[in-house]
């Protein structure tokens, strides 16, 4: 059986968790997967070789994501081509693209070398996100690690 495009690139961002040895357990529930069965992550993938890549949330897509990130943390992986993976927490997420009757576009933008800029239809996260910031978001053990300094004060929009 063939491998589908969707497959090949959340294979590609699960990995790169999974060498860390942090991840215990993973469950997938579409569009969902469940780290730890402490954290939801949702994955996007874009197939541009270049920046600036495109992601689109359907309007069900968003429901569930408020739903999801009411019970544990959750975070939204932008997997940009192969050029890397931005971790994105819920909270920065809704600074961006507020819930919409809609489906709603987030772009990633990214020069060589430097962070991801992040904007979707409510404007641009204050704040680039590093490409390390998606294999960090198990780091310590955490109780709620889309929320910790390692994540957030990379991906959250100041106040």
């Amino acid at each position: 059986m063939p491998i589908k495009k969707q497959e090949f690139y959340e294979g590609a961002a699960l990995h790169l968790i999974v060498r860390s040895g942090r991840v215990k357990s993973i469950r997938y529930d579409p569009p969902f997967f469940f780290l730890n069965d402490r954290m939801t992550v949702l994955l996007k993938y874009s197939t541009k070789i270049r920046s600036p890549w495109g992601f689109s949330f359907t309007e069900e897509e968003q429901r569930q994501l408020s739903f999801r990130a009411t019970r544990q943390p959750t975070v939204i992986g932008l997997v940009c081509g192969s050029d890397g993976i931005a971790a994105l927490g819920y909270e920065s997420y809704l600074t961006i693209a507020s819930l919409r009757d809609a489906s709603v576009y987030v772009s990633c933008y990214r020069d060589r070398g430097e962070h991801y800029e992040i904007g979707g239809p409510d404007g641009q996260l204050k704040r680039k996100v590093a490409p390390s910031s998606w294999q960090r978001i198990l780091e310590d053990g955490a109780e709620h690690e889309a929320q910790r300094p390692g994540i957030e004060t990379i991906a959250q929009a100041d106040p």
